[in-house]
C-alpha cells in the first residue's frame, strides 16, 4: 500500500489515515507531497485523482478521502477491531467521525493545524468557541460512557478522526475540562503521534496561510 500525504506540520487530513494505519500495524509506503509548490502540484497530478491529499493506493484500488480510507482500513484489518464492538457504540463512533468529517469549518479556518508552534494569546471568536464547545461535549460524553482511555475504550477510527483536534487544542492553548484535557494529553503522548510530531519538526517548509499570529 502507498499513502500519499501532505506536509506533516499542516495536513490534518493526512494525519487521520496515517495514524490509524499505524495503530492497525499495517505496512505501507509514504509518498510525501510538498503542498503549494511546483513539485507538489506535479505529484498531486500524478497521485491524487481529486487533486488533494490524502490518497491511498492499494493495488488497483485508489481511495481519495480520509474517512473512506479509514473505513477501508477498519474493514481490511482482521486481527483487531478499529470500531467499537457494540452496535450502538459503533453507530455513535460513526456519527462522531462523520461530524468531524463534514463539520467544524470555522474552527478549521481559524485554527489550522501547526505542530511546530504554540500560539500565544489566541482568543476564539464566538462561532469558533461554539465549535470547540461541541467537540468538548462529544469528548466528555464518549469518555464518560466508555471510561476511556480512548473515546470508545480502545483505539478506533473516531480517535484517528479527532487526533488533529488534539494538536490544534495544544497549539492554540484551548482551556478544557478534566476528561477532555486528559484525552488530549493521551492523544499527544500516543507513540504514533509523537513520531508524526518529530517528523513535522524536521520539515523546513512554511505555508503562510496556515500560520496564525495573534492580533
Amino acid at each position: 500500500m502507498k499513502l500519499v500525504i501532505g506536509n506533516k506540520n499542516y495536513s490534518s487530513w493526512s494525519l487521520r489515515p496515517w495514524i490509524l494505519m499505524q495503530h492497525a500495524q499495517l505496512s505501507f509506503d509514504e509518498i510525501n507531497v510538498p503542498l503549494f509548490t511546483d513539485k507538489g502540484v506535479a505529484m498531486i497530478e500524478q497521485w491524487c485523482p481529486a487533486k488533494r491529499v490524502p490518497v491511498l493506493h492499494d493495488g488497483p484500488l485508489v481511495l481519495w478521502d480520509s474517512l473512506a480510507i479509514c473505513e477501508y482500513i477498519a474493514d481490511k484489518v482482521t486481527d483487531r477491531s478499529l470500531w467499537p464492538e457494540r452496535s450502538d457504540d459503533r453507530a455513535r463512533a460513526r456519527a462522531m467521525s462523520a461530524e468531524m468529517h463534514s463539520g467544524f469549518a470555522l474552527l478549521r479556518e481559524a485554527m489550522p493545524m501547526n505542530c511546530r508552534r504554540v500560539v500565544e494569546n489566541f482568543t476564539p471568536s464566538l462561532d469558533v468557541q461554539i465549535d470547540i464547545n461541541r467537540i468538548v461535549q462529544l469528548f466528555e460524553d464518549a469518555l464518560q460512557q466508555s471510561g476511556g482511555p480512548w473515546l470508545f475504550g480502545h483505539y478506533t477510527v473516531a480517535d484517528a478522526m479527532y487526533a488533529p483536534i488534539a494538536s490544534r487544542f495544544q497549539t492554540y492553548q484551548i482551556s478544557l475540562p478534566a476528561l477532555s484535557r486528559q484525552y488530549v494529553a493521551r492523544t499527544l503522548d500516543d507513540p504514533p503521534m509523537q513520531t508524526w510530531y518529530q517528523q513535522s519538526r524536521a520539515e523546513k517548509a512554511v505555508i503562510e496561510q496556515s500560520e496564525v499570529f495573534p492580533e
